[in-house]
């Protein structure tokens, strides 16, 4: 696998790992943590580089992510106006939930693997597009950053390594499910304390 990289890399290079970028955020399934990882081993990049590679990438990752962005839109209005009204009733405050405690998700959750249902979600929710893109930006540009880094950083077991990333990345999802869950509690408690 490291030495189809490496060819890779020595082919492709930045583009590749740009590349790369769009087809995850397109929610294509593609292993880009693995590879950006990968190529920020083999590639031998500059900070400014990695800098300015985080940020057309992080752009990149935003315009492939319009595909499942706009699938779900069109989509989710058809499946909407099929709806019953009472549950149309209920779709409408899922979605205003979403845009109200949700949007965060999308900056949060980006990076991570469930960030691929993110525009999806923010679709069907209809969710601002310009909003939309910013968060997905912010979350995607310093996480690019960070693994395309850890190749500057780091000259020893690669296995190991990419290990890491995974358990980082479970950590960090676990971490955002417990807070989500805590903040909800928060609000719900906050709520019967002030409608009581």
């Amino acid at each position: 696998m490291e030495e189809i990289m490496a060819n890779y890399s020595a082919e492709w290079g930045i583009w590749g790992v740009l590349l790369s970028l769009f087809i995850e955020g397109s929610a294509f399934p593609f292993v880009g943590t693995f590879f950006i990882v990968t190529m920020g081993f083999i590639l031998e990049l500059t900070w400014m580089e990695i800098g300015v590679i985080s940020l057309i990438g992080s752009f990149l990752y935003t315009v492939g992510s319009y595909i499942p962005y706009f699938i779900s839109l069109k989509l989710g209005a058809k499946l909407e106006a099929r709806l019953k009204p009472e549950k149309r009733k209920k779709l409408k405050e899922a979605q205003e939930r979403f845009n109200r405690y949700g949007i965060w998700s999308v900056a949060i959750a980006s990076p991570l693997h469930l960030g691929n249902i993110i525009p999806f979600m923010a679709g069907m929710a209809k969710m601002n597009l310009k909003v939309y893109s910013l968060l997905t930006m912010l979350g995607i540009a310093p996480s690019t950053f960070f693994f395309l880094g850890i190749g500057k950083f780091y000259d020893g077991d690669k296995e190991m390594i990419l290990g890491v990333v995974e358990e980082y990345q479970m950590l960090v999802v676990a971490g955002f499910v417990l807070v989500t869950v805590l903040y909800t509690l928060l609000k719900r408690k906050r709520e019967k304390g002030i409608g009581g």
